[in-house]
């Protein structure tokens, strides 16, 4: 056993927690029976041991190296550090092998959140433990956090809600959704505009969820109907709304103004100098107001809930432009800190994660967006085999 050969491990983080110095190997499988945490404590001889192994080397001459340890309490450490998944034996690095060439091109920060989060502990979904965790919430958490958001002081643009008609057959919409990247330069219409914010962003219903609180409920899914996700909408071509930053309130179905001097060289700047972003008519800025979430989900792999969310918000706004004539887009290529400080939010409580954006399309002869031409469509019944004369299938 002492003669096995060991490599600190190449998914290792180590961090202070509660004042403590945390050692986790995060591809460490997590127990799906029990609650486990892979994380240790460790201390300053426990690193420097670590150390020691950034190449093969047994617990013997790790030893030796360290002629001023007792052998056996070197080899005592090295076993406990493996035994917590901070050393691995060869057939360990195998598979810790194949993961660093899978993820080659993504850093430790993407790694570490994936696989740090993976296999998380569920409690039951029956009523009685639904009402259970809810009493649990509010008797940890204080007051449920306010489901919208406001400017009270803010000039206000209180939106028609006389909204455009959704007729279109939804397998049309759907197969007609493109990513648009060029636009006309027309201004959007107002309705277009109070179309698209209305059915992305605001409630559908309202609903009493007892100890925790008054919940919306949108068009998009959310878990556990937190709907942490706010709107702001940067204005630039939209008939009857003076150019400007605004948030979208989605109480009141009303644009108040934050900066009225914003404009696209701005935005331009905030944007990646994107060509793509910059001609949109109205670009909507999508923020997270964590507290909403981590008021009933304390477990960090709810912010894979909150990412997914955005991505619902962003299909149904780019579904519902579609429906009404424009031509959108989504991107998340946008400079974090400076947007956090355009739109007056801290990036702690609340940080911007997402944007989508929209205008009048540049259309191509195949009525498709301008650039795609239809040599270069494929029709997709093309791609299945027909069966064979006679056949059948069932």
């Amino acid at each position: 056993m002492t003669q096995t050969e060991f490599r600190r491990a190449q998914t290792l983080m180590i961090y202070w927690h509660d004042g403590e110095l945390t050692a986790e190997n995060y591809l460490e499988s997590r127990s799906t029976d029990e609650e486990t945490d892979n994380a240790v404590a460790v201390d300053a001889q426990a690193v420097a041991l670590l150390e020691h192994f950034t190449d093969w080397s047994t617990a013997e001459k790790a030893a030796a190296r360290l002629g001023a340890y007792d052998t056996e309490s070197v080899l005592e450490a090295v076993l406990a550090l493996a035994d917590a998944g901070l050393l691995v034996d060869r057939a360990g690095a195998g598979r810790e092998e194949r993961f660093l060439e899978a993820w080659s091109h993504w850093g430790e920060e993407a790694r570490f959140f994936h696989f740090g989060t993976r296999n998380t502990i569920y409690t039951g979904d029956s009523l009685e433990q639904r009402r259970s965790d809810a009493r649990w919430v509010r008797e940890t958490g204080g007051t449920p956090p306010a489901i919208f958001k406001s400017y009270p002081d803010a000039q206000r643009v209180y939106l028609p809600r006389a909204f455009l008609p959704l007729t279109d057959s939804f397998g049309q919409v759907l197969t007609r959704r493109r990513t648009h990247r060029v636009f006309t330069g027309e201004p959007v219409s107002l309705a277009q505009l109070s179309t698209a914010l209305f059915y992305t962003f605001a409630p559908m219903q309202l609903y009493d969820a007892g100890d925790l609180g008054t919940l919306m409920l949108r068009t998009s899914p959310c878990g556990g109907a937190r709907h942490e996700l706010e709107g702001y909408v940067a204005v630039l071509d939209v008939q009857d709304v003076p150019p400007g930053l605004y948030h979208y309130n989605a109480e009141a179905h009303a644009l108040e103004l934050i900066d009225p001097e914003f404009d696209r060289e701005r935005l331009h700047r905030l944007t990646y100098e994107s060509e793509m972003c910059t001609p949109s008519a109205f670009v909507c800025f999508v923020s997270v107001v964590f507290e909403r979430t981590m008021y009933k989900y304390r477990h960090s792999r709810a912010l894979r809930v909150t990412l997914l969310s955005a991505g619902y918000l962003g299909q149904t706004f780019v579904l519902t432009s579609t429906a009404v004539g424009l031509g959108a887009w989504q991107s998340a290529a946008f400079r974090d800190e400076e947007l956090d400080e355009a739109l007056g939010l801290d990036g702690f409580s609340e940080g911007a994660l997402y944007m989508f954006g929209a205008g009048l399309p540049v259309l191509g002869a195949t009525g498709m967006p301008e650039g795609i031409t239809r040599a270069r469509l494929t029709d997709p019944r093309q791609l299945v085999a027909p069966h064979p004369a006679g056949s059948r299938t069932r």
